[in-house]
């Protein structure tokens, strides 16, 4: 499939936003951003700075829930 040039790929993003595919598409389906036509997701390189801000934010939260749900070190 080819896309215009003017778009990005999920791979392009995720690179630029510092993850890889997967964690990028979770994280879209997590802030319920729609799939564009083909059931792709299609971006620009305007979408990539706000992208990462919210990605970012989004991140920081999914990393502290998980510390959160792990249970204390027992000591010896």
């Amino acid at each position: 499939m080819t896309t215009p040039d003017n778009t990005l790929t999920t791979k392009a993003v995720a690179e630029k936003l510092g993850t890889d595919p997967k964690t990028l598409r979770v994280f879209l389906r997590a802030t319920s951003q729609g799939v564009g036509s083909g059931s792709r997701y299609t971006f620009t390189a305007k979408d990539v700075a706000p992208l990462k801000a919210k990605f970012t934010k989004w991140a920081a939260e999914r990393d502290a829930a998980k510390k959160s749900n792990e249970p204390e070190a027992k000591s010896a």
